[in-house]
């Protein structure tokens, strides 16, 4: 073979591996946790517009509703204006179908939604207790049953603990 010939090939198989590589390592770094993560982080540094681009608007349908846009203005100023997000700890996370007949599944393996429960501090020292929804980007998956393995996480909405969620509908147990 001729050099360049072989300067392709070497080229072609790096290009292969390092996606692959990114593939592998880059996927599972797509978490709900991370979704709260970047979220938390920005409010925690007083960054609305950072908070406000990790808390993703859902269009499609019905949507957005102006319920959701509201709290997702307000909740974001109030919790950057306190840094809430200084310190933080996932309580637990509920995992929830959401193809078919959505409801909550013992684990994230076929999961399209992740109700992530965090208490978070604020620069005070406060404690908030809130709730994240953090479902897959097009909202139903399928799982295992649509042979489906890339889920691209995304932030739809936060609330208070005990207030319910207004994101996307009751048949996730959110208020309409």
């Amino acid at each position: 073979m001729r050099p360049g010939v072989l300067v392709v090939i070497g080229t072609a198989g790096g290009i292969a591996l390092v996606l692959a590589l990114l593939f592998v390592v880059i996927r599972p770094l797509d978490t709900p946790e991370r979704q709260v993560d970047a979220y938390l982080s920005a409010t925690g540094a007083g960054d609305e517009e950072r908070a406000l681009d990790a808390w993703a608007v859902f269009t499609g349908g019905l949507h957005p509703l102006p319920a959701l846009l509201a709290r997702r203005t307000a909740l974001t100023r109030e919790l950057a204006a306190a840094r809430v997000g200084t310190t933080r700890a996932i309580r637990s996370i509920e995992w929830w179908r959401t193809c078919c007949e959505p409801g909550p599944i013992d684990g994230p393996r076929n999961a399209g939604l992740a109700r992530v429960h965090v208490a978070a501090t604020d620069a005070s020292g406060a404690e908030h207790d809130l709730v994240f929804e953090v479902f897959v980007k097009k909202l139903a998956w399928w799982g295992d049953a649509g042979g489906e393995s890339i889920r691209d996480w995304t932030l739809y909405e936060v609330h208070p603990e005990g207030e319910p969620c207004v994101f996307p509908s009751s048949a996730y147990g959110c208020a309409r």
